[in-house]
């Protein structure tokens, strides 16, 4: 009882009290109660209804005749708050540390009687410095003073909004890192934030198990309607290479994928199914908590070499703590339409991530011109030396024996009559005698005018057996690999098989 009379003895004390605007004029009633006890008994049990005095208690003094009649109702609770403070707890364990000026009180005040006010966030530190050397440390632990946010009914939306916000929350790299301390502790989170914070962002909101433990929280979800989605840009996403790059990452981690990308922004690029397990487990439509970062892809426009230009650095660079937006990807380097033969033929799999064989088939199927043009504008008035040079497979896409032929002839360039024009080969009348070694080097060449029953006329056992075979010509190998191709020049395998 000692113990309790000591903590509620204010008239002990020297006490620096600060008015508020209380409802009640303390000040005005200095020296006339000896003890917080006469007015607020309930404060030390816990008894909200002795909380305050009650309104016959002002009657002793306040009855028109020593004193002016007064009306006075005992304060309206103010709802449910952040705070989880117990006074009768505090009396008990603190005991004659802690008295109704320790915390009421404020240093400086001349007032030796009560002029009462509420207590400072400093003032908790006093006697917990051990546990929280300022309000907002890293190390604390908020559940210890506080209730979760959405136990908070009695909070507006207005003060919901001005809660403040820790040092460690400004901190460049904070979005990046703050899932780990989510996972840690996510009864600190939720002091301040409910299930519609994380969803804001977290396209995978509805999957974590970690955002699944915050409650939802109405007025949470109307503030964070009108605000905009934020991505931060991963470390790894800015490497230029990144898109080109990322598969085996979304392969081993498709749930940090899940946290920024829907499924529709993946499919965006990968129309095909090679990537079809892994967009399997991202968020549909209907699943994903938001949109999510969009992205555009970035085609090569189909009369060009070169790429359509984009927006910022690098293949695709979105600013670190963009807000929703469309993203371009470009996929492919600069100029990859035309030396993209090599990376199919090495990794089919990876083109089939992103297209079908009929996007292929748009420029690989004969002469036909699609929306995906491999050659330039006016590539034809000089593709000579570029097939010559086989700078590209030209039966790749043409048949030569008719596609280049119908157009040489109409040209002049090709054979006439008995096939034995010189126009092509700029007049020169040793030709004949030295296409031999053309021949050898690009047979291709000589086939968009010329058909091989052509050759034959000279190069066979019906014409003038003119040896086509150039030196050190090893018949035997070849007609391991195809003897029957011995047998369009010769009547019989001139090796002497049967």
């Amino acid at each position: 009882m000692k113990r309790l009379m000591t903590f509620l003895a204010v008239a002990l004390f020297p006490i620096a009290l600060v008015s508020q605007g209380a409802a009640f004029p303390h000040a005005k009633h200095a020296k006339l109660f000896p003890t917080c006890l006469g007015c607020h008994a309930g404060v030390a049990d816990g008894n909200a209804a002795r909380m305050f005095p009650a309104v016959t208690q002002c009657g002793a003094c306040h009855d028109g005749k020593r004193q002016k009649l007064v009306t006075y109702a005992a304060p309206a609770p103010h709802g449910a708050g952040l705070l989880k403070f117990s006074h009768p707890k505090h009396a008990d364990q603190a005991g004659d540390q802690a008295t109704c000026a320790t915390c009421h009180g404020e240093a400086g005040d001349k007032s030796p009687w009560m002029s009462v006010g509420r207590p400072a966030q400093s003032r908790c530190a006093g006697c917990h410095t051990q546990d929280a050397p300022e309000h907002f440390a890293d190390a604390n632990s908020c559940s210890y003073c506080h209730v979760t946010l959405a136990q908070a009914t009695g909070l507006s939306d207005g003060r919901v909004n001005a809660l403040p916000k820790p040092a460690s929350h400004a901190q460049k790299d904070f979005a990046q890192a703050h899932g780990l301390a989510a996972k840690k502790s996510t009864a600190s989170c939720a002091t301040c934030h409910a299930r519609e914070s994380c969803a804001r962002c977290h396209v995978d909101a509805n999957r974590s198990a970690v955002i699944k433990k915050l409650a939802a929280d109405p007025r949470v979800a109307r503030l964070a309607a009108s605000r905009p989605s934020v991505y931060p840009v991963p470390l790894d996403h800015r490497a230029a290479n990144f898109d080109r790059l990322h598969g085996p990452a979304a392969r081993a981690n498709t749930a940090r994928c899940a946290m920024c990308h829907a499924r529709p922004s993946c499919a965006t690029c990968h129309t095909a199914d090679g990537a079809a397990n892994v967009l399997s487990r991202l968020p549909d439509a209907d699943e994903a908590a938001g949109r999510g970062v969009q992205l555009k892809r970035a085609i090569e426009p189909p009369h060009s070499e070169s790429p359509v230009t984009l927006t910022g650095a690098g293949s695709w660079m979105p600013k670190p703590h963009a807000t929703d937006s469309v993203r371009q990807v470009r996929v492919h380097p600069s100029g990859f339409v035309r030396a993209h033969g090599g990376a199919a033929s090495a990794e089919a799999l990876s083109c089939q991530g992103c297209h079908k064989e009929s996007f292929c088939k748009d420029c690989h199927v004969g002469e036909r011109v699609g929306p995906r043009r491999y050659h330039v504008a006016n590539f034809v008035t000089r593709h000579a030396s570029s097939a010559y040079g086989r700078d590209a497979e030209c039966s790749t896409c043409h048949n030569t024996g008719a596609f280049c032929r119908s157009c040489h002839q109409q040209a002049g360039l090709a054979s006439q009559g008995n096939g034995r024009s010189l126009g092509y080969h700029n007049a020169q009348p040793q030709w004949l005698q030295e296409h031999g070694r053309a021949a050898r080097q690009e047979l291709n060449t000589c086939a968009s005018c010329h058909q091989q029953r052509y050759c034959m006329q000279c190069h066979s056992d019906l014409g003038w057996r003119i040896n086509p075979h150039g030196p050190n010509f090893d018949a035997s190998r070849y007609a391991k690999a195809n003897r029957q191709q011995c047998l369009r020049c010769h009547f019989k395998d001139p090796l002497g098989g049967k």
